[in-house]
C-alpha cells in the first residue's frame, strides 16, 4: 500500500512530498524535498509507527540508495533519531534520473524495508 501526499507550507518554504508504506504491520513514512535536486544536500525524514499508530523510537534506520538504470557502489546513509518515531537522514543524489530509496528499519531483530522512488532533476 502506497500513499502519496503533497504538502505545501507556503510560498517561501520549499515543498515536500510524503510517502508511506505498510510493511508487516509497521508504517514507514518518508518526507523529502520536492523536487529532488542533483548534487544538493537533502534532509529526509523517516517516520515509523506500529500497528496501533504509536511512534517507534527504538530502531536502527538507514537508506539503501540505488539507481536501477546505473548500478553503482553501496550508498547507505544512517539516520539520526529525533524522537517521536522520527529519524533524520542527510544525503545527496549524484545523478539525474530515477532513484530507489529503500528505507531499512531494524527493530527487535526484524528488518523492515520500504522502497520509495524519487526522480532527480537539475
Amino acid at each position: 500500500m502506497l500513499v502519496l501526499f503533497m504538502l505545501f507550507a507556503g510560498c517561501a518554504a520549499p515543498a515536500t512530498v510524503r510517502q508511506e508504506q505498510l510493511v508487516d504491520g509497521l508504517t514507514i513514512g518518508l518526507e523529502a524535498p520536492e523536487p529532488a535536486k542533483l548534487n544538493a544536500t537533502q534532509e529526509l525524514i523517516v517516520t515509523l509507527h506500529d500497528a496501533q499508530g504509536q511512534p517507534i523510537d527504538a530502531a536502527t534506520v538507514y537508506l539503501d540508495l540505488t539507481m536501477p538504470a546505473m548500478p553503482m557502489g553501496t550508498n547507505r546513509p544512517e539516520a539520526e533519531p529525533l524522537g517521536q518515531g522520527r529519524y533524520r537522514i542527510r544525503t545527496a543524489l549524484t545523478m539525474l534520473g530515477t532513484w530507489e530509496l529503500t528505507v531499512v528499519a531494524e527493530r527487535a531483530g526484524t528488518e523492515y524495508r520500504a522502497i520509495f522512488t524519487r526522480e532527480v532533476v537539475e
